[in-house]
């Protein structure tokens, strides 16, 4: 393979796809926001940890603003509220045979990648795996190497593409015939862990190891899984608690992408994530006391991160 596969937004996510296909001899181009920080994570690398392996310097990066040919892949890895501007910023890097692969929580970026590229172009998908970007140069890996990947009519090629990409990099790849269940059973999943991770600032193990934690994010998924059925959306699980608790357990030193985001100073995903399930509550009338409060506390910290 000659053209490069495009990560954009090299965050936690990012960068474990990155160093998965640096790892099988992949071309890898990095598309950040920032010029030069972009420059300097092609030019420096970054660091893998991982709870049972020694650090491993992933190098031989480009920066897609090298780029002077599409890419044979784009792989989406920035917060749903920034899906627009990413897909306006890679656009000149997307060939019509480029595979685009959107990676993201929450429910409503899915329209936004289908509208710039086509739904031929455009796969729709999820991270089951647990990364923190702990510095400028350092990823750390604390478990899981799932990724689901939805069917959508048309879409075949596409995803056979991404498919055959992700398994090379050493992910587990699933394919999805429900992109509308994948993406509220993934919301449902992170509106139980992430506000209140963020809110209490605690790893995954904290919440399932301490009873008034664990209490209250099963109180959390509770209410989201009700305002998804409710609304007509089927989950994937039937077993939606015991996964949690088994997936906090298997993680227990992650910090969770809001966490992750309020720590850096940046708003988070909350809107993405709680704003359908509270919506779709609202209009079924399912009571959601613990993520209304959860929604709010997010809230009043990231107003407060803008007022530094």
């Amino acid at each position: 393979m000659s053209e490069p596969v495009l990560v954009v937004g090299p965050g936690a996510v990012g960068l474990s796809l990155a160093a998965g296909m640096r790892r099988a001899g992949l071309p890898v181009a990095i598309l950040g926001r920032d010029a030069a920080a972009e420059r300097l994570l092609a030019r420096s690398g970054f660091t893998v940890t991982a709870p049972d392996s020694p650090g491993e310097k992933i190098t031989g990066l480009t920066g897609a603003r090298s780029l002077k040919a599409p890419a044979s892949a784009a792989f989406f890895c920035v917060k749903s509220g920034d899906a627009r501007r990413a897909a306006a910023a890679a656009r000149r890097y997307i060939g019509p045979n480029t595979a685009v692969v959107a990676l993201q929580n929450g429910i409503g970026h899915e329209k936004v990648f289908r509208r710039a590229f086509g739904p031929k172009r455009t796969v729709i998908g999820v991270c089951y795996f647990a990364a923190d970007r702990t510095s400028q140069g350092e990823l750390r890996i604390n478990g899981g190497e799932d990724i689901l990947l939805s069917r959508h009519s048309g879409n075949e090629t596409a995803l056979e593409g991404a498919r055959a990409l992700l398994t090379r990099a050493g992910f587990r790849v699933h394919l999805k015939d429900s992109e509308e269940g994948m993406l509220w059973t993934k919301a449902a999943f992170n509106a139980a862990v992430n506000p209140l991770g963020a809110a209490c600032a605690v790893e995954s193990g904290r919440i399932e190891a301490d009873p008034a934690l664990r209490e209250i994010a099963l109180a959390a998924l509770g209410e989201a899984a009700a305002a998804a059925t409710a609304s007509g959306h089927n989950l994937d699980y039937p077993d939606m608690a015991d996964k949690l608790m088994l997936s906090c357990r298997n993680a227990p030193r992650q910090r969770n992408s809001m966490l992750q985001d309020l720590a850096a100073g940046r708003r988070t995903e909350a809107r993405a994530i709680l704003g359908p399930l509270l919506l779709a509550a609202q209009r079924r009338r399912v009571p959601t006391p613990t993520l209304e409060i959860l929604s709010a506390v997010i809230a009043r910290l990231e107003r407060s991160l803008a007022k530094k």
